[in-house]
């Protein structure tokens, strides 16, 4: 018997569904846009709802979510969230999400103890993890780069692959800007400043797309459309 639309569409959120479920790492955190709820992966089937914004649009996007994991047998625990006031305006609410994050990013260690923000943040290398769907606002699926900063714990030598927004949190924008290529250099987004020293000494940067100028490899998505300059690590010299 053939399926009609909606069931085409709910089969592919269920689907979706496990597989994002099965990508998260246990106690990584899942923030879906736009819905003012923050989830976190506590057991090999549950999902935790750890805070939500007070607002009734919130809580029924927190009912679509639950509705849909148990439909894939995916338990959501949501006995006791932290529930903080909807922000007044979008800047007051870009506001408290920072403070939100970098409150919890403070907290975040590696399995040893060792707090992440005690690594050494600059030897974390932009790594492609591969392809993943994420749901859209509308219901339906799109496929994105996975990406994450990996480095080592210098205590245990545990291997952490760290979420990117999380990364550039703990680390800042000038080692968030940047990746390295597969001949050993490092490209660095330049600021305004960098680029209008650049253009009065005549210097000519790198103009970066989604595929790297020098080697052709891969590029973060949030390097992409970017001026850059070169640092070739081995030599210590820039392009």
């Amino acid at each position: 018997m053939d399926m009609n639309e909606d069931e085409i569409k709910t089969a592919e959120l269920k689907v979706w569904a496990i597989e994002h479920f099965n990508q998260m790492a246990m106690h990584a955190i899942w923030r879906p846009d736009g819905t003012g709820l923050r989830y976190r992966k506590t057991a090999d089937n549950a999902l935790t709802l750890e805070h939500r914004v007070d607002h009734p649009d919130s809580l029924i996007h927190h009912e679509k979510i639950v509705k849909l994991y148990e439909s894939v047998n995916i338990e959501i625990e949501d006995d006791s969230p932290m529930v903080t006031p909807a922000a007044l305006s979008a800047e007051e609410a870009y506001r408290m999400e920072i403070q939100e994050r970098q409150a919890i990013a403070s907290a975040w260690s590696c399995q040893c103890g060792v707090k992440l923000s005690d690594l050494e943040l600059d030897e974390a290398v932009p790594t492609y993890l591969g392809n993943r769907e994420i749901l859209l606002d509308d219901g339906n699926t799109q496929e994105i780069e996975d990406w994450a900063f990996r480095l080592a714990c210098n205590s245990c030598d545990e291997i952490i692959n760290m979420n990117p927004d999380d990364y550039n949190l703990l680390a800042g924008d000038e080692l968030f800007m940047r990746y390295k290529t597969s001949d050993n250099q490092w490209v660095y987004a330049m600021t305004r400043q960098e680029m209008l020293k650049y253009a009065d000494s005549g210097r000519k940067g790198i103009l970066v797309g989604s595929k790297c100028p020098l080697t052709q490899g891969k590029v973060p998505p949030w390097v992409w459309g970017t001026y850059c300059k070169a640092y070739i690590i081995s030599e210590g010299e820039e392009e």
